[in-house]
């Protein structure tokens, strides 16, 4: 039987079909300013890379199952019981996961937004439907609109706090409020808890249709190795596994992990220097003319609609300078002048700053 290419594309799942191809995009030198994935910009603590070295000699063997003694060590972190927690691949995985155990195709997940483009990637993936809802001129959320949304066929909210990319963190009791009026799961996902300590992880059991999200990415300086971890009721956290990948956390990612959490002082002197930074960087872009949002994170959302300039031509005059931020323009929630930066090195904090008086001095001569 000879098939062809189109033949095999019927094959494909529709939820697929319907995604847009990814592409791999421009790619940056080593002398590249990045500050377009809300990265730390310092490297891990030496431990960490002491960690890694000795784990990579024992790599011909498997890593421990369900993450082993670094899920120990996060629950410990957290004060959290061992049967609260779960670990992954980065809270992306975590993210399509939660949709696996608890969407079935065609039901719906709701979105306030802007928010991170990840939600209603995973859910597109799974076959469910993302029903986006506006946030609050201050990118607070719309609890009303929010519940008038609810359906019989709402399984899953998500609700990034700090949100990406507005950057600013909605109160407990907004939170509470939310778990007290909507009858689906609710995930709020706490990727910046270093930067902005503030948590509703020990309400687990009180709502046990809360999920709480953390990253060893962001304070932790591991975005490269990818660990995520959920807090959530027990039994929820035993559905979560049983739909989970058998080693979520490859072995030098756990040693990595384990040693960073272990080297909590040299976690937070580098959250102090994102902490030193940022309000400086907030004002010399507000010196320029821009909108620069509050900011409970490591980066800051930026409007560049008083200055007439639209973000992607703006973002774009940056790349030409080896100088990266992200375009928020056009984004679902958010207009056409948007681009978020991380907070970065004093050195490229100033690299950005004198980037963007090249490129709105070029973009105006136009």
């Amino acid at each position: 039987m000879t098939l062809n290419l189109d033949t095999i594309e019927q094959w494909v799942s529709s939820s697929i079909r319907s995604l847009a191809p990814k592409t791999v995009g421009l790619q940056k030198n080593d002398q590249a300013i990045r500050l377009d994935k809300g990265e730390l910009p310092y490297p891990p603590s030496p431990k960490v890379v002491d960690a890694i070295s000795q784990a990579a000699t024992t790599c011909n063997r498997y890593p421990a199952v369900l993450g082993g003694v670094l899920r120990d060590k996060l629950a410990d972190y957290t004060g959290t019981s061992l049967d609260q927690l779960i670990i992954s691949n980065g809270s992306d995985d975590l993210i399509e996961l939660i949709i696996k155990v608890f969407v079935q195709p065609g039901q719906q997940v709701l979105l306030p937004v802007p928010t991170f483009f990840v939600y209603w990637h995973a859910t597109q993936v799974m076959g469910g439907v993302p029903v986006f809802v506006q946030r609050t001129s201050d990118f607070g959320l719309d609890v009303d609109a929010l519940v008038a949304k609810v359906t019989s066929d709402t399984k899953v909210l998500y609700i990034a706090n700090p949100n990406n990319p507005t950057a600013n963190l909605v109160a407990r009791e907004t939170l509470i409020e939310v778990l007290d009026r909507v009858s689906c799961m609710v995930v709020v996902d706490e990727c910046y808890f270093e930067l902005c300590q503030t948590t509703i992880a020990d309400l687990v059991d009180t709502y046990p249709n809360l999920i709480v999200l953390r990253s060893l990415s962001k304070s932790f300086g591991l975005a490269g190795l990818r660990i995520g971890y959920g807090i959530a009721n027990a039994q929820v956290v035993d559905y979560l596994y049983r739909a989970a990948q058998l080693f979520p956390v490859n072995k030098v990612a756990i040693a990595a992990g384990i040693a960073a959490l272990e080297d909590q002082t040299y976690v937070q002197a580098n959250i102090q220097k994102i902490l030193a930074e940022k309000p400086q960087l907030q004002q010399a872009l507000a010196t320029l003319g821009f909108r620069v949002y509050p900011s409970d994170t490591n980066f800051l959302l930026v409007d560049t609609q008083p200055l007439n300039l639209q973000s992607d031509v703006l973002v774009k005059a940056l790349q030409d300078q080896n100088i990266w931020v992200a375009d928020f323009g056009s984004k679902p929630g958010l207009g056409a002048h948007y681009f978020r930066t991380a907070v970065g090195t004093p050195t490229e904090n100033q690299a950005l700053i004198q980037g963007l008086e090249v490129a709105i001095a070029q973009i105006s001569s136009v």
